[in-house]
């Protein structure tokens, strides 16, 4: 009898909780918001000074990628394209695209999540 009523109120405990995160996962997918957006480029990026790079164009792409993170996509496109940098949308909100493997120094390939620019790649 004692076993039957512990498991009962660990069905209990366990469909509650079950219940709660659903819950907090539906209210707070409907009302989630990105506090910081970035209008203007990252101050924090940095040249790479490795020895190894492919040019001194490659070194700049890859700083203006560096600068787009946290971006809307719309203004990351047109702060890249301003610096005459090909843009590629690589990822969309958890859609990959197909891409082509050639090399360029002036291209940067976009990861956009919710509109948001997340992540950048330079090749």
């Amino acid at each position: 009898m004692r076993n039957k009523s512990a498991v009962v109120i660990g069905a209990i405990g366990l469909l509650t909780t079950s219940g709660a995160l659903m819950l907090g996962i539906a209210l707070g997918a409907n009302t989630a918001t990105v506090s910081v957006v970035r209008e203007t480029p990252n101050q924090l990026c940095f040249k790479d000074t490795a020895t190894d790079q492919f040019s001194e164009l490659h070194v700049e792409t890859k700083l203006k990628a560096c600068q787009v993170v946290g971006m809307t996509k719309q203004a990351a496109i047109d702060y890249l394209e301003a610096a005459d940098i090909t843009v590629r949308i690589a990822s969309e909100d958890g859609e990959g695209f197909a891409l082509t493997e050639d090399y360029s120094d002036s291209r940067v390939n976009l990861d956009v999540l919710v509109g948001i620019v997340v992540g950048a790649s330079a090749w």
